[in-house]
């Protein structure tokens, strides 16, 4: 086994009832030494934390409520949002629905 393996998951220490310690990641238990400790443990499991997905490009629009009030509308990965109260309550709006009929 070549050493060290490299794991998405942050390694521990685990000490088993019959005394065997063990580096562990995830699926992956390299047994170590009776005197490893947490600083050691890069030399058997070498934690590499996965890159982030892309963010969606998102679109936005100030529109004009009934009532004189500027409200965002949102559009992000096919999620629709607006800072109105009746999205907040409701999770849909007028002003969500007029950008989507006027995008069609």
């Amino acid at each position: 086994m070549n050493l060290p393996i490299r794991v998405t998951m942050p390694p521990i220490l685990f000490t088993s009832h019959t005394g065997t310690r063990y580096a562990v990641a995830g699926s992956h238990w390299v047994e170590v030494p009776a005197d490893t400790t947490r600083e050691d443990l890069p030399t058997y499991l070498l934690y590499e934390r996965p890159a982030l997905p892309e963010r969606a490009p998102e679109q936005s629009w100030t529109v004009q409520g009934s009532k004189g009030n500027a409200y965002t509308v949102r559009l992000r990965a096919d999620q629709w949002t607006c800072t109105c109260a009746g999205f907040g309550w409701r999770r849909k709006c007028k002003h969500v629905e007029s950008l989507k009929n006027e995008s069609r």
